[in-house]
């Protein structure tokens, strides 16, 4: 047998290892190579294609907003934008370039008197609210002058293009601007919060924030289109794919009445303006109290169906501020308590003591309960003497004296007499004896919560406040959550009577009240304010869905209830003798109002605030109805650190209802018209003709 050498052994054992090595690499190059061409084949395919396709989305105009009258409120324009591709931008200028172009496409639209800075630019570029390859919105509402300049100059502005879109508009200017709100850029929050709703909010996407504009935000927005292109390697589009075409949003149509709004927006500051004429005046134990007035809400309801006729909030804002993105410093002086917070809606979000106002809710509970009544402590027609002070029976300690207003004494007065003349002994008298003889404790709050009190309202607007209305076992919950700033556990009379007149911890809102006092002028039924009257189609302004009234539950409200409430109420207005005379007469005597025609009822009131600081002045308020015997309107007012409610509140819905009553309410006059009416006259000025004036004079009436 032949041998083998160690060394030949040696050579065909690494022959076959690197023939083993080669045999599994061409193995696996065969697997990647087949891999790649069967597998993978329909992936890059689609990537091919997306290399080459680009889906544009077209976004749908907004719907507007209009009043009962059909008058549009808030409509869309088109706004200039200048976009930055990124894509672009990252495709063709380097790191070291990227300012200087920021730099000179800053310098060029600041030259056209849009003042923009080039950290704004980067902010909006660096935004990580935008996809790599988004083309990123920087500046918007530039001039058609510079968008032909950046067209003209493309070379020099690579990856910059303008864009056209809807943006808000106001034809009325700031009128109703709280109610009707505002939109902005979507933020963190709302993404996440849209993110599966089917009308598909891109990054930069405009969302309703306030108001309508929030509330309504479903009907508002609309469905946004796009199309699919097919583009070449310079991004020149050269075909279309697919076109799916937007769809506007709807209009929402409200029950305000524009020209109802701009005068109880201008009576308002007007009621205002009068009140700090007052100056100041010495209190007792607390030195000079200045009438400040810096604030104040009206609301005016149609009491048989709970419709919303206007709303005023006072200082109010330019909702236009808004509309290209308003910067920090703007927003925080909004915002500023310092300046008496002008984005603060005070009709459905300022909680106000409601002082005498709350008096015909306190009656009724007296009355269904028969603490008035034939087996009560009183009748209806029973005469109390008020002697300006109240003493809790069997109570010696100081804190158990009451007293009206300037202790003043109103003598004897009946539960009629007592609304009149707004005394608060007669009431504290009631409180007291809900206590005392082993009524509940809380049936004045028990009553008050059925008209509203202590609960929103349901009105259709976001953010609504809800006011307080205290019972023991909220005072005893506070107690125990908080007992520094709640020492007191045990609810007291005392508590009771503050409670009584709408003073102590009774909290609410303008709206509240005027809620509750509907249910008064219309014979029981509380209904839930509506804002909404219809949602319509854009194209045929036909109606897509129709708001009716929202009846939130029917009171007990007899006669033998609703007469002497109804009648006392009437007093405020009307009541003169002897000396004596209704809170609100002289109010309405002032302003000539037509009372055989146009009757009204309703209640003063003058509410305590406390104040960390130094003392303040009283908040003035008044709550009205008419014309009886079937009233139309509910009217509510709220002035700020202005004094008592008969002297500067009732006079602002005297002025209001008297226009409405002799159909004097002047026809408001848009932005656009008012500056045509304002360009003739001082071209008829300029050529010595003052032209008609009386004209004139009407035409300015809308100001108010």
């Amino acid at each position: 047998m032949s041998q083998v050498s160690l060394h030949t052994r040696s050579g065909r054992l690494r022959l076959s290892v690197l023939g083993a090595v080669a045999l599994a690499m061409f193995a696996a190059l065969f697997a990647r190579v087949w891999f790649l061409q069967i597998m993978s084949e329909q992936e890059f395919i689609e990537a091919a294609e997306g290399n080459r396709q680009r889906t544009i989305i077209e976004l749908a105009p907004r719907g507007r907003i209009l009043d009962a009258k059909g008058r549009v409120l808030v409509d869309n324009r088109p706004s200039i934008d200048v976009t930055i591709d990124r894509e672009t931008v990252v495709k063709s200028v380097s790191t070291d370039e990227l300012s200087d172009l920021f730099l000179r496409l800053a310098t060029e639209i600041s030259r056209t008197g849009q003042l923009t800075k080039v950290a704004e630019i980067e902010a909006a570029f660096d935004s990580d609210r935008f996809g790599p390859f988004a083309e990123v919105p920087v500046v918007r509402d530039i001039s058609e002058d510079l968008q032909l300049y950046l067209a003209e100059r493309s070379y020099e502005f690579p990856g910059v293009s303008t864009t056209v879109a809807m943006v808000r508009t106001y034809p009325y200017g700031t009128r109703a601007a709280h109610l009707l709100g505002y939109v902005g850029a979507l933020n963190d929050a709302e993404e996440v919060a849209v993110r599966e709703k089917p009308k598909n909010y891109q990054a930069n996407d405009e969302i309703g924030k306030t108001g309508v504009e929030l509330f309504y935000e479903d009907a508002l927005r609309g469905t946004p289109g796009y199309k699919v292109v097919e583009i070449d390697r310079f991004n020149n589009i050269v075909d279309e794919l697919e076109n799916v075409e937007p769809v506007a949003g709807s209009d929402v149509q409200l029950s305000i009445d524009i020209d109802l709004q701009a005068m109880v927006e201008g009576e308002l500051a007007r009621g205002l303006e009068l009140a700090r004429q007052q100056g100041s005046k010495l209190v007792e134990g607390e030195g000079e109290v200045r009438f400040n007035a810096p604030a104040g809400a009206m609301v005016l309801l149609d009491p048989t169906d709970g419709s919303v006729l206007a709303m005023a909030s006072h200082p109010t804002y330019d909702p236009a501020l808004f509309v290209n993105g308003i910067s920090e410093s703007a927003f925080a002086e909004l915002s500023d308590p310092g300046a008496h917070l002008p984005l603060l809606n005070r009709v459905i979000q300022g909680e106000y003591p409601p002082g005498s106002t709350f008096k015909p809710f306190t009656a009724y509970a007296a009355l269904d309960t028969g603490l008035i009544g034939s087996r009560g402590i009183l009748t209806v027609t029973s005469p109390y003497q008020d002697e300006g002070v109240y003493r809790i029976p069997n109570c010696t300690d100081d804190s158990c004296v009451f007293t009206n207003a300037g202790s003043d004494p109103l003598g004897p007065v009946d539960l009629r007499l007592a609304l009149t003349l707004s005394s608060d002994v007669y009431f504290y008298n009631l409180a007291a004896n809900f206590d005392r003889l082993a009524f509940d404790t809380d049936s004045v709050q028990q009553a008050a919560t059925l008209f509203g009190f202590g609960a929103p309202t349901g009105v259709t607007l976001p953010s609504e406040s809800g006011g307080r209305m205290p019972t023991p076992e909220q005072r005893r919950a506070l107690h125990e959550e908080n007992p520094e700033a709640f020492p007191f556990p045990d609810w007291r009379t005392g508590d009771t009577l503050n409670t009584a007149i709408g003073q102590g911890d009774v909290l609410a809102t303008p709206l509240q009240i005027a809620s509750a006092y509907s249910v008064i002028a219309n014979g029981g039924t509380l209904y839930a304010p509506n804002l909404g009257r219809a949602v319509l189609d854009p194209i045929t302004g036909e109606p897509e869905l129709e708001f009716g009234s929202r009846i939130i539950r029917e009171l007990y409200w007899p006669p033998e209830i609703r007469d002497p409430i109804w009648e006392g109420l009437a007093g405020v207005t009307t009541y003169n003798n002897g000396g004596k005379i209704g809170t609100a007469y002289q109010a309405f005597a002032d302003v000539g109002f037509p009372h055989r025609s146009w009757p009204v009822a309703g209640k003063t009131g003058t509410s305590e605030k406390q104040s960390p600081g130094a003392p303040i002045a009283d908040f003035a308020l008044f709550a009205g109805y008419g014309p009886l015997p079937e009233p139309r309107y509910v009217a509510v007012t709220v002035l700020e650190e202005a004094g008592f409610g008969g002297d500067v509140a009732a006079p602002v819905v005297a002025r209001v209802f008297e226009r409405i009553a002799n159909e004097r309410v002047p026809e408001v006059l848009t932005e656009a018209e008012r500056g045509a009416r304002d360009a003739e006259a001082a071209a008829q000025f300029a050529q010595g003709d003052t032209g008609d004036d009386e004209a004139a004079a009407a035409g300015a009436g809308g100001e108010g």
